[in-house]
């Protein structure tokens, strides 16, 4: 076997290694830019660079090795004359991650992209060969070069495989390519995998409860007894499984750090960006979505919310806008939070712009709140900004971010006060795998309805319902609810049968909160509540209007999960 055949195996754990400790730089060097003479940030820097070189000349990678030396020996100059990192430098060091970044790439893809190299070596070369410290701008001075490809903002993307990515200080298990000792405390594995066991523990559930309810109607005690027991293996089987598909918020969020720093020198703004609750762990599916949403929130944040430092002193405000990026878990959902303490949003001024953009009526803009109106911006081409920028009022809209919170069946509030801030607040379901939902019954059929939406159930005569403006409405406790009959949304005889002792003007309605709002969802009967495994419709049934996936019952019917913000919208 060749050496190139015995290496090859290796690949991805180089990759997802070399992941970690580019990570690990992009941290150091902001950490550094903050605090140049700190020494010991040059020589963490200094180890990762020396560990890449390393480990991509025994992999055969010598761009990635020949870039890492250079940077090495620059970095160990500096720890030597404890000489602090001025702007210059900085920038290098950065230029250095982004084209390293580049490299990977290639790596991963297996195609030359033509990242430029050699100019940035040369650079580091004439920085390392100058005797004593350097002085600020020396090297530019005696030589000016164009820098690599700088990450832009929108560079701030989810890693090919989050979950190959792991926290460093938790990654134990290091394959030594020097030794080829391998220690094995935690175990790559690739998502694919992941996602087929996923399936198979689904495949589990669902065999559960059709072997229970056999059991129930053959009424044999004996099975029951063993069912039971089954169906606790299957919990735990199943809670175990769902934790290989949770990967922290760090994953994306350390990237973040890096894009709010440059959008700052674009914008000759000053920010101090905070993170808390980088360690909560969401689904790999949520993660891969939840980036470019983020990515809007703040660069929105940077350019929109927080103003110039000159205004910002007139308002008696600090001179640096205070942007935060918050995760943080309850029950089992996670809420994620983007803020700042910039300028805010004036609800009348939004719906102004809603009025000229035909978005909503004279009628509707007298009777909507303030919360109502901070929710229009959601709306498709929605802009209150001034003027285009390069920063943002271009492509991704806070309509792509209120879709994602409705696809995945979570909420979004939006808070904000002029010349206070504004605060986005996106909550979402930790796992999307297996849900909680209420079984209901509209004209002989079965739909689910995700928990995560249900405030409350209740049971009402049809008399009870009136019509307000066209729309059929229920006061509850003093509240206007609006109401929609799923049999009528489906095309359905809206009148229900007589079902057992329940008169056949009585209904049951399901209360569902999206985006802060209720509406009750009028059905025919209640079944219960019932674990489910949900299936993603894909093909032509990807855009069916109303409905967001399918489940398998116990009995083998296949049911569908009800999109319950698509119905909901019918009134709202």
């Amino acid at each position: 076997m060749s050496d190139e055949m015995d290496l090859s195996q290796f690949k991805d754990v180089f990759v997802s290694e070399t992941k970690e400790h580019l990570s690990a730089m992009n941290a150091n060097l902001l950490e550094l830019e903050k605090r140049p003479g700190n020494v010991d940030l040059l020589n963490e820097i200094f180890r990762v660079a020396h560990t890449l070189k390393g480990m991509a000349a025994t992999m055969g990678f010598d761009k990635v090795a020949e870039l890492s030396h250079n940077m090495e020996d620059v970095l160990d100059k500096m720890r030597k004359t404890k000489q602090a990192a001025d702007a210059e430098v900085i920038e290098m060091l950065f230029d250095c991650f982004d084209t390293l970044e580049g490299l990977l790439e290639e790596i991963v893809s297996g195609e030359d992209k033509g990242v430029p190299v050699r100019p940035l070596i040369d650079r580091l070369k004439l920085l390392s060969s100058i005797s004593g410290p350097a002085p600020a701008g020396a090297a530019a001075n005696r030589q000016k070069q164009a820098g690599p490809n700088q990450a832009s903002p929108d560079a701030a993307t989810v890693p090919d495989s989050p979950a190959d990515v792991q926290n460093p200080a938790e990654n134990k298990s290091v394959v030594r390519m020097d030794s080829g000792a391998v220690k094995s405390q935690t175990v790559r594995v690739k998502v694919e995998h992941l996602d087929k066991l996923i399936n198979v523990v689904g495949e589990l559930v669902i065999a559960k409860a059709r072997l229970a309810q056999i059991a129930d109607k053959k009424n044999v005690p004996e099975l029951a007894q063993v069912i039971n027991e089954i169906s606790q293996f299957t919990i735990e089987l199943q809670a175990e499984v769902l934790k290989t598909r949770m990967v922290p918020v760090k994953t994306i969020f350390d990237r973040y750090p890096r894009m709010v720093r440059d959008i700052a020198h674009k914008l000759n703004k000053e920010f101090e960006f905070i993170m808390t609750g980088i360690e909560i762990e969401i689904d790999r599916m949520l993660l891969d979505q939840i980036n470019e949403p983020l990515v809007h929130l703040l660069r929105n944040a940077c350019d929109h919310g927080i103003e110039m430092p000159e205004e910002r002193k007139k308002l008696g405000k600090p001179v640096a806008g205070r942007i935060q990026l918050n995760a943080k878990r309850e029950k089992g959902y996670v809420w994620i939070e983007v803020s700042d303490d910039g300028k805010g949003m004036d609800p009348a001024e939004i719906k102004r712009k809603a009025l000229e953009k035909h978005i909503i009526t004279a009628e509707d803009a007298a009777q909507i709140t303030d919360t109502e109106a901070l929710l229009l911006i959601c709306s498709p081409h929605f802009s209150t900004a001034k003027e285009i920028t390069e920063i943002s009022g271009r492509g991704v809209g806070m309509d792509v971010v209120k879709n994602l919170v409705e696809v995945f069946n979570g909420k979004l509030e939006i808070r904000s006060k002029p010349c206070v801030g504004s605060k986005f607040i996106i909550q979402l379901p930790l796992s999307l795998a297996i849900i909680q939902a209420l079984l209901v019954q509209v004209n002989g059929g079965t739909y689910a309805v995700s928990l995560t939406n249900v405030s409350e159930i209740i049971g009402m005569k049809r008399s009870q319902i009136r019509t307000i403006d066209s729309k059929e409405v229920l006061l509850l406790r003093d509240e206007v609810i609006p109401m929609v009959f799923l049999g009528q949304v489906f095309g359905f005889n809206e009148k229900p049968e007589a079902t057992g002792a329940r008169p056949a003007d009585y209904l049951y309605a399901v209360v569902v909160d999206i985006n802060n709002e209720k509406v009750g969802l009028v059905v025919d009967n209640l079944i219960g509540k019932q674990e489910i495994v949900i299936k993603t419709m894909t093909g032509m049934l990807r855009d069916t209007r109303y409905f967001s996936g399918a489940t398998i019952l116990g009995d083998g019917r296949v049911i569908l999960i009800l999109d319950a913000a698509a119905v909901a919208g019918v009134q709202l």
